[in-house]
């Protein structure tokens, strides 16, 4: 854990700094566990964005924009309420541990100035946000602890706030952290973070390394450790992502340095926290796609087994007319009459109904034939339903994998249409679908769609007959369109063709072929569920995806 007590010290300075005297604007709910502060401090705007993640809790500011969903909790109501048009006095460590303690001035529900705390314990799966009135009494909590769960602490409205309790040495109480490190000659890391509150694994592996190395005593390695000046480092090696807030790291490592704290966790944390709040955002139609993607190939295996025992119905037409062929031979009470088939020249054993005379069995059969022959004309067409279940819900596993907020918002919609989920509320929602629009350097507009919504929209409705169709061939991907009427550049052409690939299923692949044709040569499939089309006149290019061209394309804001 590199978001320890000591990194959060320099962080709380960092965020104190920036923020102090500052207003919070406004507040938002990003996903379950991510919230972002919009606050004008300095005349700048800045965004905090914390995260109670289990994985990845952590507080910064960030400078990078992320869709605000207007779905917010009951909690994020409460903050709203009790701190925005707040304004901060103060950003501090508490004990030096995980703790962050914002107090705020706001005022109250009668217009009073009053004085409120946001406490952020930033401990993994415990991660927690609190807000207590300035008797420090809890108001609310992100997670809530009753006194029945047998914890060291209990967290609930009205009761006043405490800090998790430690008993651990004070890192900057350099009399005691003497006196403990004097004690004996040598320490495991694990001594270390026993004792010292705030340490972590990678400081205190960093203080005894350094004392072995150096042929120094853990103490002078210690002091050393605490006088490290500021310096924002990460690695660049590792796919780990390591970071602190020195120079940590053994010289030979390739590593960056940042101007802050929140610069570097910024930058870390950019790509995993977007995975992680969409994994969040998606994980319930995610499990739904799934699921059903799995129950219909269970039922098309299911199906398949009944339309071959329907289609063996001729069997029983013919026990039917051998049972009459052969009236004179067989009587009522029989419970089996062997009879000759001569189109085969076997004998073939048929059973009986001993309570029917011969011609009630021979009906019986018949009827049963004409069941079953009924039964293959549904079972055929439910057969042919299921198959276009597997294949659209096999799209849609990939389209939520390639979502925004906004993209799976509209695969909510379809989904509801379709009768899978309730129907949810809608506010302020826009005509037109959230498709991707890329310019090109000549002015050329590329349409990416990423949702049956949106390749229906601009496959349809947007493009224009003349305009430039491009997709995966036999792969599940993007509609991508281009405006533009009569031959295209060999650059436009890669361009389409790349984003086609890129936003599909082949995305981790190489040499992936693109199919492109004129739009009046594409027609939807009547009938289909989704956005499934037929084409012809068509021309295929291979491209290898690289997400390092894409991301340097130039995107038009809808």
């Amino acid at each position: 854990m590199s978001l320890d007590g000591r990194f959060l010290s320099f962080l709380a300075n960092e965020l104190n700094f920036e923020l102090k005297d500052g207003r919070i604007q406004k507040i938002y709910q990003l996903t379950k566990t991510d919230f972002l502060f919009m606050i004008r401090a300095n005349q700048k705007n800045h965004q905090l964005s914390i995260s109670l993640s289990t994985s990845l809790s952590r507080i910064h500011l960030t400078k990078y924009s992320v869709e605000k969903p207007d779905n917010p909790s009951g909690f994020c109501m409460l903050l709203r309420k009790y701190l925005e048009g707040g304004v901060i006095q103060s950003i501090r460590t508490l004990n030096s541990d995980r703790v962050i303690q914002f107090e705020i001035q706001n005022l109250n529900e009668i217009g009073d100035m009053t004085n409120y705390n946001l406490y952020m314990e930033i401990m993994g799966r415990y991660a927690n946000l609190i807000v207590t009135d300035e008797s420090n009494k809890l108001i609310d909590a992100y997670k809530h602890i009753s006194p029945f769960e047998e914890k060291e602490r209990t967290i609930v409205k009205g009761i006043e706030y405490r800090l998790p309790k430690d008993e651990k040495i004070e890192p900057d109480d350099l009399e005691n952290a003497q006196q403990f490190l004097e004690s004996q000659p040598e320490f495991t890391y694990q001594e270390l973070i026993g004792k010292f509150r705030g340490f972590s694994p990678i400081l205190s592996k960093f203080i005894i390394k350094k004392a072995k190395l150096n042929g120094i005593s853990i103490w002078s390695s210690y002091k050393n450790a605490m006088s490290q000046p500021l310096l924002p480092t990460r690695t660049l090696s590792d796919t780990t992502q390591k970071f602190y807030y020195f120079d940590i790291f053994d010289d030979g490592l390739p590593k960056q340095h940042y101007s802050t704290l929140s610069e570097l966790l910024d930058e870390v944390y950019l790509e995993t926290s977007k995975i992680e709040r969409m994994k969040q955002m998606s994980k319930n139609i995610y499990q739904l796609a799934k699921r059903e993607f799995e129950k219909n190939k269970s039922k098309l295996e299911k199906l398949t087994m009944e339309l071959d025992s329907a289609r063996n119905s001729d069997l029983l037409r013919k026990k039917g007319d051998l049972i009459v062929q052969n009236l004179s031979q067989v009587s009522r009470g029989d419970s089996i009459l062997s009879a000759m088939d001569y189109e085969s020249e076997q004998t073939i054993q048929i059973e009986l109904d001993r309570l029917l005379t011969p011609m009630q069995n021979a009906n019986l059969y018949y009827k049963r034939y004409k069941k079953n022959k009924n039964a293959v004309s549904y079972i055929e067409k439910q057969i042919e339903l299921t198959h276009k279940l597997i294949l659209y819900f096999d799209v849609l596993i990939t389209q939520i994998e390639n979502a925004s907020v906004s993209d799976l918002d509209e695969i909510k919609d379809e989904l509801s249409k379709l009768g899978y989920i309730r129907a949810r509320n809608k506010k302020n929602k826009k005509g037109l679908p959230n498709y991707d629009v890329y310019i090109l350097q000549d002015g050329t507009l590329i349409y990416v769609g990423k949702n049956n919504i949106q390749n229906e929209y601009l496959t349809n409705k947007l493009a224009f007959s003349s305009d430039w169709w491009f997709h995966t061939k036999d792969i599940h991907g993007s509609h991508v369109i281009v405006k533009k009427n009569g031959e295209l550049s060999e650059e436009i052409i890669r361009t389409a063709a790349m984003l086609a690939a890129y936003f599909s299923n082949a995305r981790q692949s190489s040499s992936v072929p693109v199919d492109y044709t004129i739009v009046k040569y594409v027609k939807k499939i009547p009938g289909e569920i989704g956005s499934f089309v037929q084409y012809s006149n068509h021309k295929t290019i291979y491209i290898d995806p690289d997400a390092s061209f894409v991301a340097s394309l130039k995107k038009k804001k809808n």
